[in-house]
């Protein structure tokens, strides 16, 4: 069976080896497979898909955050994170964070690092993902003190920056071949994650894990929020800490969420349309421009990922129409 060899080696390491269609792991540092973003796109359930497979390392903690604001940790953090590498056994790092603009060559110190990883990039539409990651950081998190969508916009271009897929699969595909990256449709992880998995799954060699919708299901970040002041300062400080990935690796995933639902509630939230109700007319023709721009870039890659797999994701995705100019 041939085997194709990267040429990147660095400290007399190589980097990855591809065997056939199986890849098989051989970078002492970085992942096998790559969820890249973007946020708030139903990554959290793609990872949980994902990582039902025996094959898939998910590693303590769903996002690293690595190659984005945590490398000062130091490569024996990051390897902390994994078990033991051997063949047949492909680690996952779901970091939406690696397509933010706060952190600028997150994707170049991801490929350096890994350049025969498969990278995931879901897109959702563009707007409706900016609103909801807004929604997120406000009532999750309380890292946005915007009391509204619009007044957020005015503050910063964060979460428009999120969603301009334009400029994040020119990065994306100038640093990794089409066979090593695929865009994925939020409409197709929510609508068909059984089939979203199997696809990814056999890009890799691997068959798809049998209960892969019913991990997505459970593993679905809706919004909630802290009860109390005192469980979300108890919360940030356990994130940070050293001991979250053991306490994580120890309880697993599905306790996690148990534990996390004791302390938060579901937010009462604004619709779509309330939020948009906020912006200034200005505001809206930006995001419309931002609609039409992004549905552009992802129609057209999808529609030659279509051909290349034998997928019809185009019609399933936001951008399956032009939007009206």
């Amino acid at each position: 069976m041939a085997v194709r060899r990267c040429d990147r080696v660095e400290k007399g390491v190589e980097y990855g080896v591809e065997k056939g269609s199986v890849l098989v792991p051989t970078s002492p540092l970085g992942p096998d497979l790559v969820i890249a973003g973007a946020a708030r796109s139903g990554t959290s359930s793609l990872a949980a898909q994902l990582s039902a497979h025996p094959d898939v390392d998910p590693g303590k903690v769903k996002e690293s955050n690595y190659f984005s604001r945590e490398m000062h940790r130091g490569p024996a953090w990051y390897e902390g994170l994994y078990l033991g590498r051997r063949n047949g056994l492909l680690r996952l790092d779901a970091s939406t964070s690696y397509t933010s603009a706060l952190y600028p060559g997150s994707l170049t110190r991801l490929a350096e690092a890994a350049p025969n990883a498969r990278v995931i990039y879901v897109v959702r539409h563009p707007t409706q993902r900016a609103v909801s990651h807004y929604l997120y950081r406000h009532h999750y998190f309380q890292l946005e003190k915007a009391t509204d969508f619009g007044s957020a916009l005015r503050s910063t271009s964060y979460y428009v920056d999120g969603s301009d897929y334009a400029r994040w699969l020119s990065e994306l595909t100038d640093l990794f071949p089409p066979e090593q990256l695929i865009v994925v449709p939020f409409e197709v992880v929510a609508g068909e994650p059984q089939a979203v998995t199997a696809q990814i799954c056999r890009q890799v060699g691997l068959a798809a894990p049998a209960d892969a919708q019913a991990q997505g299901t459970r593993h679905r970040n809706d919004v909630v929020e802290y009860r109390n002041a005192a469980a979300r300062g108890a919360a940030h400080l356990l994130r940070r800490s050293s001991a979250y990935p053991r306490l994580r690796s120890a309880l697993g995933a599905g306790r996690m969420r148990k534990a996390r639902g004791l302390v938060t509630r579901r937010a009462r939230l604004p619709s779509l349309d309330e939020s948009l109700a906020t912006c200034d007319p200005e505001q809206l023709a930006a995001l419309a421009h931002l609609d039409r721009r992004a549905g552009v870039a992802v129609r057209d890659y999808l529609s030659g990922q279509d051909q290349r797999l034998g997928l019809a994701w185009t019609e399933r995705s936001f951008a399956s129409a032009p939007p009206p100019e």
